[in-house]
Parts: C-alpha cells; sequence; structure tokens
C-alpha cells in the first residue's frame, strides 16, 4: 500500500502487465490526457489553418504562434505556484471547462461565417494562458493515483500520449475539416474536450495538496536561474535548444506548405501535421531499444544538425513524399534532443534545483517556439515558405556550431 494523503490510501494490486493502467483512477486520468492531448493537437491545426484561408498572410500565421506562446511564458510559474496550493482535481476540471465553453463559443463563430483573425489570436492566447495554468496540477496529480511501485510506469504512460496525440490530433482535424468544413471540426474538437472533462470527473482520488501551501518567490526564481548559469551543460544545452527553434519552429507554416506549395489540401495538411510525430514514436523507439548513453551532449548537438538539415531538405523537395519523410526526420531529431537535454536535467542539478531547471528549461522552449513562428511567417512572407526554410536551417546549422563551440563542455560530457 502506498499512503498519499492522510485518510486516502492506493491499495496495490496483483502484478498486472499493464502496470499503472490496472487502477481504475489512473485509466480515467490516462483518458482525460489522450483525449485533451488529440484535442490540442486538433484546434492548432485547425486555428493556423483557418487564419491562413481568413487572410492568406504568412506573417499573420507568424504572429498566431506568438500569441500561442507568450500567455505559457507568462503564466509559467504561476501554474506550478497553484498546484501547490489548490485542490488539483479542481483545478483540471476548471481549465478543461473553460476549454470546452471558450471551444463552443469559436465554433459559433467559424459556422456563422462570423470568425475574424483577431478572434483565433484572442482565443489562441487563452487557451495557451488555460492550459499553462493547468498543466503542473495534471504532473503533480500522478502520485494519488498509483502506488509509489508503479509511479515510473504512470509517467511511462502519460508520456506516451505526447507522440500519439500529434500524430492522431493533426490527421483527425485535416480530414473532418476538408470532409464537413472548418467550423464543425472545431465543433467535433469541443466534443473531445467534453469527454476530457467528463474524464476528470470519473477519478475518485482528492486532489487536495499535502502540507501547507508552498508559494514562490521572486527569490527562489533566482536562485534557480543562477545555478542554470553556473552549469555549462544545461546552459549549453537550453540556450541551443531556444537558438534552433527560434529559426526551425515548423508549424506554422505547414498550411503553406500544404495549399499552396505542394497543393494537397486539407486533408494534405492533417498529413503534413502528423509526419513529424512518426518520426518522434520512431526517435522515442531508439531510445527505449538503446537504452542509458554517455554521450548526452554529444547527441543533442548531432540531434539539432540532424534537424536543421532535415529542414534543408523540406524547403528544397518538389515532392510530397520527400517532404513527409524530411518532416518525419525533424520528429525524431527533436525528441532525440528533447529526452538526452531532460536527462541532463536531471543528472546535473541537484534535487533541490531540478524543479526550477525543468521549469526555466520549458519557457525557454516555449520561448523559442513563439520566437520561431514569428519569425519564420515573417520570411515566409518575404521569401516564400520553402525560402524561409532554407535561410532558417543555415541560420540553425551556424547556431548549433557557434553554441558547440562556445561551450566545449556539452560535446565533450560524459554521463
Amino acid at each position: 500500500m502506498a499512503a498519499d494523503k492522510p485518510g486516502y490510501i492506493v491499495r496495490e494490486k496483483v502484478a498486472s502487465r499493464w502496470g499503472a493502467l490496472s487502477y481504475s483512477d489512473f485509466r480515467w486520468f490516462w483518458a482525460h490526457g489522450l483525449l485533451q492531448g488529440i484535442a490540442r493537437n486538433m484546434r492548432e491545426v485547425l486555428t493556423f489553418l483557418l487564419v491562413f484561408e481568413i487572410s492568406g498572410s504568412a506573417l499573420q500565421l507568424g504572429l498566431t504562434g506568438l500569441f500561442q506562446a507568450v500567455p505559457s511564458i507568462f503564466f509559467g510559474l504561476i501554474g506550478g505556484a497553484l498546484a501547490d496550493s489548490v485542490d488539483r482535481k479542481k483545478l483540471l476540471i476548471y481549465t478543461q471547462a473553460a476549454n470546452v465553453v471558450s471551444g463552443v463559443i469559436l465554433a459559433a463563430l467559424v459556422l456563422s461565417n462570423n470568425a475574424e483573425v483577431w478572434h483565433l489570436w484572442l482565443f489562441t492566447s487563452f487557451w495557451s494562458a488555460v492550459s499553462v495554468l493547468g498543466r503542473p496540477a495534471q504532473r503533480a496529480y500522478i502520485p494519488r493515483l498509483v502506488p509509489a511501485s508503479q509511479m515510473l510506469n504512470a509517467i511511462t504512460w502519460h508520456s506516451s500520449l505526447s507522440q500519439g496525440t500529434l500524430l492522431a490530433g493533426p490527421l483527425a482535424a485535416g480530414f473532418i475539416a476538408s470532409w464537413l468544413g472548418i467550423g464543425w471540426a472545431f465543433f467535433a474538437n469541443s466534443l473531445v474536450l467534453t469527454g476530457a472533462l467528463l474524464a476528470v470527473f470519473a477519478i475518485r482520488a482528492p486532489g487536495t495538496p499535502e502540507g501547507p501551501p508552498r508559494k514562490v518567490s521572486a527569490g527562489v526564481i533566482l536562485e534557480g536561474i543562477r545555478f542554470v548559469r553556473m552549469q555549462e551543460v544545461l546552459k549549453a544545452a537550453m540556450v541551443m535548444d531556444l537558438g534552433v527553434m527560434s529559426v526551425g519552429f515548423l508549424r506554422p507554416i505547414l498550411p503553406i506548405l500544404a495549399l499552396e506549395v505542394f497543393e494537397v489540401g486539407r486533408a494534405g495538411l492533417g498529413v503534413l501535421g502528423a509526419a513529424p510525430a512518426i518520426g518522434a514514436v520512431a526517435g522515442s523507439l531508439t531510445l527505449l531499444a538503446v537504452g542509458d548513453f554517455k554521450r548526452k551532449g554529444a547527441v543533442i548537438v548531432l540531434a539539432y544538425a540532424g534537424y536543421a538539415m532535415a529542414m534543408i531538405i523540406l524547403g528544397l523537395t518538389p515532392w510530397i513524399g520527400l517532404a513527409l519523410v524530411a518532416l518525419a526526420i525533424t520528429g525524431y531529431m527533436d525528441v532525440i534532443a528533447f529526452t538526452a537535454k531532460q536527462a541532463l536535467i536531471q543528472i546535473v542539478s541537484p534535487d533541490q534545483y531540478r524543479g526550477r531547471a525543468a521549469s526555466l528549461s520549458s519557457i525557454l522552449s516555449v520561448t523559442g517556439n513563439g520566437a520561431g513562428a514569428m519569425e519564420m511567417g515573417a520570411l515566409s512572407a518575404a521569401f516564400g515558405a520553402p525560402g524561409a526554410l532554407i535561410i532558417n536551417s543555415a541560420l540553425a546549422l551556424s547556431m548549433t556550431g557557434a553554441i558547440t563551440l562556445r561551450w566545449m563542455g556539452l560535446w565533450r560530457h560524459e554521463s
């Protein structure tokens, strides 16, 4: 048995090949994560698609990505503080309900032909803020759902959702928009979110944090930043991620590639959006097969270089098949670099700094994505999407090389 809260016990079960999924509360939690992830990735594809169909502007696609990123940066630390001071189950319910209601409102606007780009920017910012407020509570809730012996298995099951939903979400968005129209696709998205909300209600485990509420102060945050600055390996890995993603965030220009470059329509956009997820799944399977490896820093450098090379292929190819391969390679390299970076954070950081180091890494990643969306959109407006990809791939390669030479400890690091 594992006592997760005074008066509440998760009873150990007979060993099962399903591990954490043999516990009903975790099954509902995993179903919530599955539906929420599918809906989130559907909504992202639909939002970028509708912005481009309304405006025809690559620059406005980039601005959409920026509106998506800024709230995540601002609310990132607030979400962590909330997760340690309020009922986590209630916080999940409130944030999920806000997603459902706002999704229905947007679907009504689209179906009535009243949606404008500024509406999409407003909803995108709102969804991003709601997501970042609820995400820490979602992760902190897991220890209440399974005994300690199943914790690693539960985290593995939950982490697998990121790749799977990144595959299913874009495909669902593209094909529903193609068959029924983009308004009904947004409505379908709200139905999926409703299912995620009902799954949270079905969880019986309490969500009240143990002990006195914890608070985040400016001094504690600054202490974590100072720690990362003193660790060459962490600093180099985070700066490289920020730099490469600030010129290599691809999702905002996928509608341009689908509708204007390869002319494969809305359904083709769904396939293009799903291709990186296929690569990410392959990357995860590769990591599971290889097991632990010592040269994590070198792997990060090589993965980002491979990501940049895949961007060159995507920018140069006139063939949709090769474009899908290139996008799959970006997903493969991205998950390799991300996993190695997260492993470095756990290895290099003492326990009392791990949370703040991981939080800073997440904020920098979101910042890179937001800046990359804006930069990629602006370059696509000036030089076309293929031209932007070629220019940015050269920039990404240059930054990877320069950061490696500046902090050679990343390349030389051995765990």
